[in-house]
C-alpha cells in the first residue's frame, strides 16, 4: 500500500503492529497528516479523540463545519470574500450529493478571518481530490523517522536529504546513512535486493560505512537484522535492517 487514506465511502489504511483497530489506524493517519501541514490545518487533540466514533471523511468534514460556525454579530464593516463564498457554496453543493452530514448553520460574515481560511484551505484539499485524501507512504514514513531523530539528537548533526537521513557525530567519530522504506517486510522471507544494493553502493562510493535500512515495525519484522555482503569493498562496515516503531502516534 504505497498510498493510504480515504474517500467519501471507504478508508484504505494499512493494518500492522498495534494498528489493527480502525481507531488506531485513523489516529496514525491524522498524526502523519499533522506532520505535513501548517498549524492552521492540524487536527486538535479533541478532534483526534473522535477517531473511535467517526470515519476520516466525517472528521475532515466536521473540521470544516466547526471553523465555519463562528458566532459573530453582523456588521456592515465586515467584508465578504466573494471568492471564498463561491468556494464554500460549491463545496456544500457537491457535499450534499455524498452525505447527509450537513451543518445546521454556518457563517461567512465574521471578523475571524483565520477560521474562515482554515475551512477554505481544507475545502480546497477535499475538492481537488474529489472528496478523498491520500498520504504518500514513503514520504510520510520518512517524515516520521526524520522528526523522531531530530527530536532525539543531541551532540549530533542530522541532515535530511531527498532519499536519506545522515547522522554525524564528530564527538563520537561516527556517521550513519539511513534509508527509509514504506514496506512491511518479513524477516524470514526477505525480498529487498534493491535496498541491499543501495546500501552496498553507498558504502563503496561514499565515506559512510554504516548504513541502516529502516522499515515500519510489524509482527513479522520486530528485531534488528545484520547483513553481510561479499560485494562490499570496505573491510569495516555495517548494514542493518531496522524495525521502526510508529506506536508514538497513538499517544
Amino acid at each position: 500500500m504505497k498510498k493510504f487514506g480515504f474517500n467519501s465511502k471507504n478508508e484504505f489504511l494499512p493494518s500492522f503492529d498495534k494498528f489493527q483497530s480502525n481507531m488506531n489506524k485513523r489516529l496514525m493517519f491524522l498524526k502523519l497528516f499533522n506532520q505535513q501541514v501548517p498549524c492552521s490545518l492540524k487536527f486538535t487533540k479533541k478532534e483526534l479523540n473522535s477517531c473511535k466514533e467517526n470515519q476520516l471523511f466525517d472528521i475532515f468534514i466536521k473540521k470544516v463545519f466547526y471553523n465555519l460556525q463562528v458566532n459573530s454579530k453582523y456588521s456592515s464593516k465586515i467584508n465578504i470574500d466573494i471568492k471564498k463564498t463561491l468556494l464554500i457554496n460549491k463545496f456544500f453543493k457537491k457535499l450534499s450529493l455524498r452525505t447527509e452530514l450537513m451543518p445546521t448553520k454556518y457563517s461567512i460574515l465574521t471578523n475571524d478571518i483565520s477560521s474562515l481560511k482554515k475551512s477554505t484551505d481544507l475545502i480546497n484539499i477535499l475538492l481537488e481530490n474529489d472528496f478523498s485524501f491520500f498520504l504518500d507512504g514513503e514520504e510520510s514514513f520518512k517524515n516520521f523517522v526524520s522528526n523522531k531523530i531530530l527530536n532525539s539528537s543531541k551532540n549530533r548533526e542530522v541532515n535530511i536529504f531527498e532519499d536519506s537521513i545522515d547522522i554525524v557525530s564528530k564527538e563520537l567519530m561516527f556517521q550513519t546513512k539511513i534509508f527509509t522504506f514504506w514496506e512491511f517486510i518479513n524477516s524470514k522471507k526477505l525480498d529487498i535486493d534493491k535496498h541491499i544494493k543501495k546500501a552496498i553502493d553507498c558504502i563503496n562510493k561514499s565515506e559512510f560505512k554504516q548504513v541502516y535500512l529502516v522499515y515500519p515495525k510489524n509482527e513479522k519484522f520486530y528485531k534488528h537484522v545484520s547483513v553481510r555482503c561479499n560485494d562490499v569493498l570496505s573491510s569495516e562496515y555495517e548494514i542493518k535492517l531496522i524495525p521502526y516503531s510508529m506506536r508514538s502516534t497513538l499517544r
